[in-house]
C-alpha cells in the first residue's frame, strides 16, 4: 500500500500546537457564527482572512484531494493473474467521496497558511476508521503561495463478519453485515446478532458523521437483548479537533439487562446469578473553550436522569450453571440476601457543571500498537472535573429520588523521555448522598481506577516493542451493581473470565511485540508477542467477592495487519496459568483488536457498567471509531 508517510519505525517529530489568529479573533468567530454570519477557515471556528491582510507563510492558493480505493493498481495492477482481484475489489469497494474528505478540513482556498491547521486536518481524517491512512502537505509555489494534497488510502469498509470465540469454549459470538462508509459519505451501517456470556443483542446501528452537512453526528441504534429491548439516540455537535471553541450533545438510552455476578467456590451448584435490570439515560451538555491548541480551557454544563429500576425483584432473580446462560433458572431463596445490597432502585435528576485543562500535543508515531501503522498520540496533560447536584423539583418518578452530590476527577499524562513514551490515567467518582435512598446516606457508589502504560522502544532494536501496564480498579460502599474478576482479555489472559470475582484488582503485565518484516511485507503485516502477567483481586464489599491472592499467567502469540501499513489488528495469544492448580488453561483467544494499549484506550469495561453520569469534559473529546 502506497503511501507518503515514513518508513523509518523511529518516533516522528511531534506537532507543534500554533496558531496565527489571537484569541481575540477567535472569541469575534464564535460571535459571528452565533449571529449567523459567515466565517471561513477551521469550519466556521476561526475569523476569515481578509484579502488585504497579508499572509507572512503564503496563501492557499489550491487543495488536491487524491483519495485512492483500497489498492492502487499502478503499484499492484501488473502482479501478475492477480491484477484483476485488486481491480474488482477497487470497482465493488465504495470510494470516499472527495466532497467529505474536502469539508473535514479546517482550511480552505485563499485562506493563509498555517502548518497547525495542516496538521490538524490530517489528525481528524485519520481519526476516521474507513481511511487506511491521510496525508496533508503543502507544496510551494514560485510566488510564495501553497498548493495543498490531501492524500488518502480506504480501508475495505463492507464486512461479513463471524465472530467465533476460543476464550474457553468455541462458541459464535457475533453475526455482523456492515458497511462503515456508505455511499462514500462516512456513513456507518449495521445489522448484527451478538452473543457473549450474558449479552445478547440483535438489532440494527446507524450512524451519520455530517447530519445536514455539518459537524452534527447522529448515532441511533435499537433491537432486542435477552430481557427486553434496547434504544440508543445520540445527537452531537463536537469540539473540531483542537481549534473547536463550542460543543453540545443530547442522548437518550434506554436497556433491558441483565447484570451478572460470578459466583466463586469449587462447590458453587451455579456460576452465575443474574439480576435483571432497566437502565434508562437522557441528557443535554452544552461545552466551551477558552485559549489556544496546547493551552485549552474547557467549561460547560448538562442535565442529567438516570433510572435504575430492578422490577419484580427479588423474584426475577436467576441463576445459570455453566455459563449457559440459554438455559437459566429461578434463584434460590438465599440469594436475594446476599445481592440485595446493590438493588436499589433510583430516578435521579441532576445538574452537573465541569471544567477541564487541557495542555496537549500531538504526535504520530509509526508501530505503536499497530504493527507498522501510523497512530496519533497525545502528549502532556489533561485535567477534568466534573460536579453535579440532584434536583428533587426535576424529578417525577416513583422510585427512590436520591439527594445527592455527585463528583468525578479524571487525569491524562502522556510523556516522551526519548525513544519511549509513557502515559498515565488516574480517574474516580462517587457520590454522597444526603436523603432520599434506601442504601443510606453519605458516600456511595465510589469507583476508582488507574492506569500506567509504558511503550519501551530502543535504536538498538528497531522491530522490539516493550509494552508494560500496570493497572488497578476498585469499587467501595457500591449500591448500584458491581462486581470485578481477575481472569479475561484485558485482565490476566490465562484466566477464564470468571475466575476470582471482588471489589478491587491490581494487574501488572509486560510484553514484547516483536515486528517480522516478513513473508509478504508489501501483502500484511505480521509480528510476534510474548507476554507475562501477575494480578490478584480482593474481595470487598461485593456479592461473592474472594482474596485470591496473587495469581500469574504467561504467554504469545500472533499479531496480524491486513492490508500493510493498516492501523486494524488480529491477535492470536495463547496463555498458560503459572503454578495455579484449579486453573483450566491453556486459553486460546482471537480478538480483532489490540487488547491493551492506547488504541484500545484505559477505561475497564467492568467499571464502565457500574458508572452512573456521562457527563464531563472528557465526553466532548472522544476520537470517533
Amino acid at each position: 500500500m502506497g503511501s507518503s508517510a515514513p518508513t523509518s519505525n523511529a518516533p516522528e517529530e511531534p506537532i507543534r500546537p500554533r496558531l496565527t489568529s489571537s484569541l481575540g479573533l477567535r472569541l469575534g468567530a464564535l460571535a459571528m457564527a452565533v449571529a449567523g454570519m459567515p466565517t471561513t477557515g477551521a469550519a466556521g471556528q476561526t475569523v476569515a482572512t481578509h484579502a488585504a491582510v497579508a499572509c507572512p507563510a503564503g496563501r492557499i492558493t489550491d487543495i488536491f484531494v487524491d483519495n485512492h480505493s483500497i489498492y492502487d493498481v499502478d503499484q499492484v495492477g501488473d502482479a501478475g493473474r492477480l491484477g484483476w482481484v485488486y481491480r474488482t475489489a477497487n470497482a465493488l469497494h465504495m470510494k470516499t467521496r472527495a466532497s467529505f474528505i474536502r469539508h473535514e478540513l479546517l482550511f480552505r482556498e485563499g485562506d493563509c497558511y498555517d502548518p497547525f491547521l495542516i496538521e490538524e486536518s490530517g489528525r481528524i481524517l485519520r481519526g476516521y476508521g474507513f481511511l487506511a491512512r491521510a496525508d496533508v502537505f503543502a507544496v510551494e509555489g514560485d510566488d510564495g503561495n501553497k498548493r495543498v494534497v490531501v492524500d488518502t488510502q480506504d480501508e475495505w469498509t463492507t464486512r461479513v463478519d463471524l465472530g467465533v470465540s476460543f476464550d474457553a469454549h468455541v462458541q459464535l459470538e457475533k453475526a455482523e453485515l456492515s458497511e462503515e462508509n456508505l455511499a462514500g459519505r462516512g456513513v456507518y451501517a449495521a445489522a448484527f446478532f451478538g452473543q457473549r456470556k450474558e449479552r445478547k443483542d440483535i438489532g440494527g446501528r446507524l450512524e451519520l458523521p455530517r447530519l445536514f452537512s455539518s459537524r452534527t453526528d447522529l448515532v441511533v441504534s435499537g433491537g432486542r437483548t435477552r430481557t427486553g429491548a434496547f434504544f440508543e439516540e445520540q445527537v452531537a455537535y463536537p469540539f473540531v479537533g483542537e481549534v473547536g471553541r463550542v460543543a453540545a450533545r443530547q442522548s437518550f438510552s434506554r436497556r433491558d439487562d441483565l447484570f451478572p455476578y460470578v459466583v466463586s467456590g469449587a462447590d458453587a451448584t451455579y456460576s452465575h446469578v443474574l439480576l435483571p435490570n432497566v437502565d434508562e439515560r437522557a441528557e443535554v451538555s452544552f461545552a466551551g473553550r477558552l485559549g489556544r491548541p496546547g493551552n485549552l480551557t474547557l467549561f460547560g454544563f448538562g442535565i442529567d436522569r438516570e433510572t435504575l429500576d430492578f422490577e419484580g425483584f427479588p423474584g426475577s432473580l436467576e441463576i445459570a450453571r455453566g455459563s449457559d446462560f440459554g438455559n437459566t433458572a429461578p434463584a434460590p431463596l438465599g440469594v436475594a440476601p446476599i445481592v440485595r445490597a446493590q438493588t436499589h432502585p433510583e430516578s435521579t435528576t441532576r445538574v452537573a457543571f465541569f471544567l477541564g485543562q487541557r495542555n496537549l500535543r500531538f504526535t504520530r508515531v509509526r508501530g505503536l500498537d499497530p504493527l507498522d501503522g501510523i497512530q496519533d498520540i497525545q502528549l502532556g496533560t489533561d485535567l477534568g472535573l466534573t460536579l453535579a447536584r440532584s434536583m428533587g423539583a426535576l424529578s417525577t418518578s416513583s422510585l427512590d429520588r436520591a439527594n445527592d452530590l455527585y463528583g468525578r476527577v479524571r487525569f491524562f499524562a502522556g510523556f516522551d523521555p526519548g525513544t519511549s513514551y509513557i502515559f498515565m490515567k488516574l480517574a474516580a467518582d462517587g457520590r454522597r448522598i444526603v436523603s432520599g435512598s434506601t442504601g443510606g446516606e453519605g458516600w456511595r457508589d465510589v469507583i476508582g481506577e488507574g492506569d500506567i502504560y509504558g511503550y519501551l522502544r530502543s535504536r538498538r532494536l528497531p522491530d522490539h516493542t516493550f509494552f508494560a501496564r500496570l493497572s488497578g480498579a476498585g469499587g467501595w460502599s457500591m449500591i448500584t451493581p458491581f462486581q470485578l474478576t481477575l481472569g479475561g482479555r484485558q485482565a490476566l489472559r490465562g484466566l477464564e473470565e470468571e475466575d476470582s470475582p471482588g471489589a478491587r484488582r491490581l494487574l501488572f503485565t509486560f510484553e514484547d511485540r516483536y515486528f517480522l518484516h516478513w513473508p509478504a511485507p508489501t501483502l500484511f503485516d505480521l509480528g510476534l508477542t510474548g507476554f507475562v502477567e501477575a494480578g490478584r483481586v480482593w474481595a470487598g464489599e461485593v456479592p461473592y467477592g474472594v482474596d485470591s491472592g496473587w495469581k500469574g499467567t504467561a504467554g504469545g502469540g500472533l499479531r496480524i495487519g491486513f492490508p500493510s501499513g493498516t492501523r486494524g489488528l488480529v491477535r492470536l495469544d495463547l496463555a498458560f496459568p503459572i503454578g495455579i492448580a484449579h486453573a483450566r488453561g491453556p486459553i486460546f483467544r482471537v480478538t480483532l483488536y489490540e487488547l491493551l494499549g492506547l488504541m484500545s484506550g484505559f477505561e475497564d469495561p467492568q467499571l464502565r457498567r457500574s458508572r452512573r453520569l456521562d457527563v464531563g469534559p472528557d465526553y466532548f473529546t472522544a476520537e470517533r471509531r
